[in-house]
């Protein structure tokens, strides 16, 4: 419900808590006021070596548009926390920000260590000294407040064009007190397995021509490894020769296979640690005397990554947390500051902020039941006709709200569905996003530019509230993999890891795939490894090849042909097929594009009555070609080029770099397939596609993406098998046949008309009984 006019004292405080310099809260992050700063001389550890980095790349790094708040995790040992630490940062600035309009404020732990000003040009390097007793040992986490402003345009085209780069080399956290004097263990490893770029290097050494249980024993470890160390971009290289460079070489083996690899052997049994603070270069040693003992040793290893409690402050195991996607179970109230949204009112044209989350792997997705968002916002007067508020999940329009009252307003516990068909297994995205214009952006007043007033404030306690939803395994679906689970059903038996011609860079992508799983899920998936294709196509498989060495058994056994022939155009990541000639198609415009139509601006809008009501009809005339279309699709009485029959024989196109499939190959199995197309660029396809807004996006039987993890093409399954996962209850069965017959529209419209011939039929009969009696 929206109560309008505000009192003048709730006015006034949203207008003041606009002002670039101060972060407002309400129910979001709780940030405390900015620490004196200390005048004492200290040296610190400035070598590029002994930088912190923060946990990120450089497109984590990238601050687009007017506002922008974004959380990172870092590690601090337990030795720096008794010295002093700064931060530093490197940044450039586009030349289109205002610098005396334009600033960051930084925040550490949620307490506020000072604010820079923007400026554009050269990069620049920038020092923030951070108060003692601050930082805790394990993870901690930096919070940056962005607040962004045009010299000279107030439009909303001219928001695309502010942004501010900080240089992930050359930025981090640096102490008084030298790491070297922290003992060799988990934490300290940690600390340095990561490169310029955030990704956690892991290079498995192996013996030459090692058994498959070497290697499964090695993957075992780096899936524990990447748990333990919330590896959320891991890399994983195999041979046998140690790497150089921050990174970790794990050596997991008896005795005498690690003497045979290092030359020393172990004086004990267990996990152990050689760290250089230097060069960042770690190793890592899993070891025992006997094949039975390691066996123990790993499994000990792997239960202690699946249960460690994170060290650290509550403000880094939350940034943690929200990196991963908080996991949110059945029936559950979130609320948007729990899933890490920083709440504060917004001065600008065009607002834009997300949230993610996880559900299990047994999420079962369909149109049976609908999560609800409850929103709490406020919104000043003034805004134009068209301002509007769209909320999209996963790249979908779910609801909007019209701003434009000319009376500012106050939305209090609005309830906004998001079906669940919507959402998906492992990682989801919420986005809210605004356009915010008023009639004086067109003047662009250098003194209203001066005093930025509040347009749009979302409070942090609105709330996600999760409904009860099925639980249930489900195959083929690809978003069931990227959450995590590589066995179908198939309980503790490893699954078998077919990996072309052993060598050693694909095993390399097979225990990328697999580190990622693990750091998805917070479960080891075992795995045994073979260079053998199944001759019967009996059981599940997760296999990695080339597109060349692939093409005769993906095409016999899944209908994959990997002969490449050329397609019209690509795909977006939040396409999933190409548009039909006639239908309408989504696109970048000024206003928002709401329910998949485009929005036309002010001066594009027919003035006349007539061609008004033409251009109504006709979009009312192709909204409903589109939703009969759809139904028919799904009803099954057309071919919905969207989806992939049980039978059809799919064709890659020419544009496609990277395959990842999952198809049925029986009534049971599923076999799951990654493929490339350039050898060369393996290590470089695995990192695109280990990349959070890539690897988020999988789902359906088959995508297929370029080089860069842009989506070409993706399918989705006609048939789908399913397999339990816990326990199955009332309840949860319910919502299971409910969420299979939202998913079956063809087999629901029968199952409707059967019961109403027999309810027909039975009253026929009662009636013509009575008669007779």
């Amino acid at each position: 419900m929206i109560r309008y006019q505000l009192s003048t004292l709730a006015t006034a405080g949203l207008l003041l808590a606009a002002s670039p310099s101060l972060a407002a809260t309400s129910g979001g992050f709780v940030l405390a006021p900015q620490a004196k700063a200390q005048s004492e001389t200290k040296e610190y550890f400035q070598d590029e070596n002994q930088i912190r980095r923060l946990i990120a790349d450089k497109r984590d790094l990238f601050f687009p548009g007017e506002t922008a708040n974004r959380e990172y995790p870092f590690v601090v040992l337990p030795s720096e926390i008794t010295g002093s630490a700064k931060l530093i940062l490197t940044l450039q600035t586009a030349i289109s920000v205002a610098p005396e309009r334009s600033a960051m404020r930084i925040f550490v732990n949620d307490r506020d260590i000072g604010s820079v000003n923007l400026k554009s040009g050269d990069a620049h390097q920038v020092e923030l000294e951070l108060p003692k007793g601050l930082l805790q040992p394990g993870y901690n986490a930096v919070t940056v407040l962005l607040d962004q402003s045009h010299r000279v345009d107030c439009s909303v085209e001219a928001t695309y064009e502010l942004w501010t780069q900080i240089d992930p080399a050359r930025s981090g956290f640096v102490f008084t007190r030298n790491a070297k004097d922290d003992p060799s263990d988990v934490s300290t490893l940690l600390a340095y397995s990561r490169d310029v770029n955030g990704h956690a290097a892991i290079n498995g050494i192996i013996p030459q021509g090692a058994a498959g249980e070497d290697i499964d024993r090695t993957f075992a470890v780096v899936q524990a490894l990447s748990i333990l160390g919330h590896f959320d971009r891991p890399v994983v290289q195999v041979g046998n020769e140690s790497g150089s460079g921050p990174g970790i070489d794990l050596v997991v083996g008896t005795f005498g296979t690690v003497r045979d690899l290092i030359g020393v052997t172990p004086e004990q049994s267990g996990v152990q640690f050689d760290i250089d603070p230097t060069s960042g270069r770690s190793r890592m040693v899993v070891s025992a005397r006997t094949a039975e003992e390691l066996a123990s040793t790993i499994r000990d290893f792997t239960l202690r990554a699946q249960t460690e409690v994170t060290d650290g402050s509550p403000q880094g195991r939350r940034a943690l947390g929200n990196r991963r996607g908080r996991l949110l179970e059945s029936g559950s109230e979130n609320s948007l500051a729990d899933l890490g949204f920083v709440s504060r009112p917004f001065a600008g044209r065009h607002f834009e902020q997300s949230i993610s989350f996880s559900l299990p792997a047994d999420f079962y997705p369909g149109d049976y039941g609908a999560a609800n968002f409850k929103l709490n916002a406020e919104y000043a007067a003034g805004l134009s006709p068209s301002a509007q508020m769209v909320v999209r999940a996963n790249g979908e329009t779910v609801a909007n709200i019209r701003l434009g009252e000319g009376r500012s307003g106050r939305i209090e516990g609005q309830v906004l569905p998001i079906p669940l068909n919507k959402l998906r297994p492992g990682y989801n995205v919420i986005e809210f996003e605004a356009e915010l214009s008023t009639a004086s952006d067109a003047v662009c007043d250098p003194v209203t530019l001066g005093n930025p007033t509040a347009r749009f404030f979302i409070k942090g306690d609105s709330t996600l509230n999760i409904p009860a939803f099925a639980q249930i395994g489900h195959a083929p679906d690809l978003a069931v993999v990227s959450a995590g689970k590589a066995g179908f059903g198939g309980g503790d038996r490893p699954t078998p890891l077919f990996v072309e011609g052993m060598d050693e860079t694909m095993l390399g992508a097979a225990g990328t795939f697999l580190a990622k799983m693990a750091y998805t899920s917070r479960e080891v998936n075992p795995v045994a490894v073979t260079s053998g294709w199944p001759l019967d196509r009996q059981g599940p498989l997760l296999a990695f090849g080339t597109f060349s060495g692939f093409s005769s058994q993906l095409r016999s056994d899944l209908g994959i042909d990997l002969n490449p022939v050329a397609s019209d155009m690509a795909l977006s990541l939040d396409d999933t097929q190409a548009q039909a000639d006639g239908m309408q198609t989504e696109e970048a415009a000024p206003a928002l594009s709401v329910d998949g139509t485009v929005a036309p601006t002010e001066e594009a809008r027919p003035t006349s009555v007539v061609a008004r009501l033409r251009d109504g009809l006709h979009s009312m005339y192709e909204g409903l070609k589109v939703r009969i279309r759809i139904q028919a699709a799904e009803l099954g009485l057309v071919e919905d080029p969207s989806v992939l029959s049980q039978d059809a024989v799919y064709q890659v196109a020419g544009e496609a770099d990277i395959l990842v499939a999952q198809r049925l190959v029986n009534d049971r199995d599923a076999w799951t397939v990654v493929a490339i197309r350039d050898p060369a660029k393996l290590n470089e396809n695995m990192r695109s596609l280990a990349q959070p807004d890539v690897w988020g996006r999988l789902s359906g039987s088959v995508n297929t993406l370029d080089d860069d993890g842009n989506a070409v093409d993706r399918k989705l399954a006609a048939h789908e098998r399913l397999y339990e996962t816990k326990p199955l209850s009332l309840q949860n069965g319910r919502l299971i046949v409910a969420g299979w017959f939202s998913n079956n529209a063809r087999e629901f419209t029968i199952a409707q008309i059967v019961v109403a011939v027999l309810l027909g039929a039975s009253t026929y009969l009662v009636l013509r009984q009575g008669r007779k009696s």
